[in-house]
């Protein structure tokens, strides 16, 4: 095959379960690809802001952020679309009636929650996102929202998917990132959708990229390019929509798999 990009997702999939990466191997098997022409592209969850802090040393590296709202490269800059509004206001109504979630308003820059939220969410959120704010009410910021981010109780989280599917239709689609959390994200706004975006802006077609992830928020990516590749610590139905399987975050599975079968 013939690979241009490789696109991988942060977290249970290039991070291992401490949010670390072997940065010695990384750099070595960047340099490599690099030499051949290919492209290795980050499509996360995380803003693109706190992605470029954490590849310093890769300036030319492309990332998504967002989960597919978000495009930066540090020489082009930040391109980003966010909800209306209006409909921030819509998707906050439809979340008021379920008192057991914790909500995070994503912004560009700034994330948002609530200052009377569980102290363990926000600390969580601390550690997930680059720069963090409480607000009395979640109605009053102003600032342009990319994603909503919620945690609720993980027997919750396909019920909550069920309900807030058709409540939320045309504004906002959720996206599990597994039990327990989820991403509320725009329509179309997805980490395919940005994948498509790229390889057009950079002249790579679909059969040309080999992407990796492990949650349901990485199908849309795996159903646009040819060569999708699950970890093995993802669930059945991500698998089942890889073309391939490697290794679990742990173990350095995508770092594995690129040496064995795109630099061997």
């Amino acid at each position: 095959m013939t690979i241009k990009l490789i696109a991988a997702d942060m977290d249970g999939t290039f991070l291992d379960n401490h949010g670390e990466y072997d940065q010695v191997r990384f750099a070595k098997d960047y340099a490599a690809l690099a030499q051949r022409g290919i492209q290795f592209v980050i499509a996360s969850g995380h803003q693109a802001i706190e992605l470029a802090t954490t590849f310093t040393d890769y300036p030319e590296m492309w990332l998504i952020g967002g989960n597919g709202a978000e495009l930066w490269q540090r020489a082009v800059g930040l391109t980003a679309t966010t909800f209306s509004p209006a409909a921030t206001r819509q998707v906050l109504a439809a979340l008021a009636p379920y008192p057991e979630l914790q909500i995070a308003l994503c912004g560009t820059h700034k994330v948002h929650v609530l200052t009377h939220a569980n102290p363990q969410f926000v600390a969580n959120m601390r550690d997930y996102y680059y720069q963090l704010e409480t607000c009395a009410d979640l109605t009053m910021i102003t600032d342009p929202v990319v994603k909503f981010d919620i945690i609720c109780p993980p027997a919750m989280t396909d019920q909550l998917v069920y309900e807030l599917t058709p409540k939320l239709a045309g504004i906002a689609v959720p996206a599990s990132g597994g039990q327990g959390s989820m991403d509320l994200i725009q329509p179309g706004m997805h980490k395919g959708r940005a994948l498509k975006q790229l390889g057009e802006q950079l002249g790579i077609s679909a059969d040309e990229m080999l992407v990796f992830g492990d949650g349901t928020n990485d199908l849309e990516m795996f159903h646009y390019a040819t060569h999708a590749v699950a970890m093995q610590n993802a669930p059945a139905n991500v698998q089942a929509n890889a073309t391939a399987i490697t290794g679990t975050n742990a173990d350095n599975g995508v770092l594995a798999y690129i040496e064995q079968h795109v630099l061997a």
